[in-house]
């Protein structure tokens, strides 16, 4: 048994088959000769199959050869896909390894198809992932963080809990030492952490914090807040003196203006009662706006259905 040849042949029929892309024995042979195995002949070929499928590899021929189960199909692997390039804050660098080792598990056929579907974020953190891991780690081994976020010009200690991902986003919960209140942060609000020696020494009720996910993860309402900035389509002063009255942060600029907040659902149902007399426009958060009232559509559409 060549065991070199073996694991080069294993290596085409992952990538370069599937039930639509089947390979002859004759293209088998080319194909390991330009790898480097020039040994291979039909009989090696039909040994070297068998030897595969004791070790749980399914070979099918029809008109070919093909690797007829791979780890992950290809719908699997296109939701693992959208969901890494969904992530804020990914770097870019990190995020191509991560889905090149994703894209080895099918053919480079099926690779290819997927790679035109693709959705790419244009915003990555460089420093996103060592932050995710030092938190990782301190969650796992119990010890202290000293975080930096954008909204607070001092830095702080904090015991981590767990992190949570909601729309789109990872959420760090967090208690500070001799309390047992539980706090949440958006997790790319934070600019610098450094992973410290210091064991927690407290136990937080599972209860308590499940109680807090369900109240929080409905708005996520924190400290930290995005600037929105909208564009006034019926102009008026009694809109103005209106908006003025509902956003005591916001900014007016020329036919337009600004408002610090968090994106939440309170934050689109108030903006609902404005109709089309203003615009977002930001377009992540104008889909996110959307999104809310096709939900609210969706569910009153149930409930009349429902009462008829």
């Amino acid at each position: 048994m060549n065991k070199q040849r073996l694991i080069k042949l294993i290596e085409i029929l992952k990538t370069k088959t599937d039930m639509d892309h089947k390979l002859s024995v004759s293209d088998i042979c080319v194909l390991l000769e330009e790898g480097g195995i020039p040994s291979a002949n039909r009989k090696t070929l039909y040994d070297d199959f068998r030897t595969l499928e004791a070790f749980g590899y399914d070979i099918e021929y029809d008109n070919g050869y093909y690797l007829s189960e791979a780890p992950f199909t290809l719908s699997e692997v296109k939701i693992m896909i959208d969901s890494l390039n969904s992530l804020k804050n990914l770097d870019d660098a990190f995020l191509k390894r991560l889905k090149d080792k994703l894209y080895s598990f099918i053919s480079i056929y099926e690779a290819k198809q997927l790679k035109k579907l693709e959705y790419r974020n244009r915003h990555r953190d460089l420093h996103f992932i060592n932050r995710l891991e030092d938190t990782l780690n301190a969650i796992k081994n119990e010890k202290m963080l000293i975080i930096q976020r954008r909204t607070k010009k001092e830095s702080e200690e904090i015991a981590p809990l767990f992190l949570y991902r909601e729309n789109d986003y990872y959420y760090l919960y967090y208690h500070y030492e001799g309390s047992d209140r539980i706090y949440h942060t958006r997790f790319d609000n934070i600019t610098s952490m450094n992973l410290t020696e210091k064991t927690i020494d407290i136990t937080i009720p599972v209860e308590k914090i499940i109680a807090n996910i369900e109240e929080s993860s409905s708005s996520f309402h924190s400290s930290e807040t995005s600037t929105i900035r909208f564009t006034i389509i019926n102009d008026s002063e009694r809109l103005r003196q209106r908006l003025q009255d509902d956003f005591p942060k916001l900014s007016f600029t020329g036919e337009g203006f600004f408002i610090k907040t968090s994106i939440s659902e309170p934050l689109f149902a108030k903006l609902s009662a404005y109709g089309d007399d203003i615009k977002i426009d930001d377009p992540e958060v104008a889909d996110r706006y959307v999104t809310f009232l096709q939900k609210i559509i969706t569910r009153n559409s149930s409930e009349n259905r429902n009462n008829q």
